[in-house]
């Protein structure tokens, strides 16, 4: 098996789910056996990174430029 093979087939599990937590990825690394800095990496990138997100653009106003001349 390749080096990240592993780590593809738990992504690939993964992405069939429609919730990816903690936990999951916690289930998805026993059962694939992933390396510590792999199961890191997968919460890194689905976990704190959706706590990192700016609000969705729904709760945004968008404002129109103002003109510098009168029309």
């Amino acid at each position: 098996m390749s080096e990240h093979e592993s780590l593809r087939k738990a992504l690939s599990w993964l992405l069939e789910h429609q919730t990816i937590d903690g936990h999951l990825i916690g289930e998805a690394s026993r059962h694939f056996d992933l390396s510590p800095l792999d199961e890191a990496f997968l919460q890194q990138y689905f976990v704190e990174r959706q706590h990192r997100q700016p609000p969705t653009s729904a709760n945004h106003t968008s404002k129109k430029p103002k003109n510098s001349h009168n029309d």
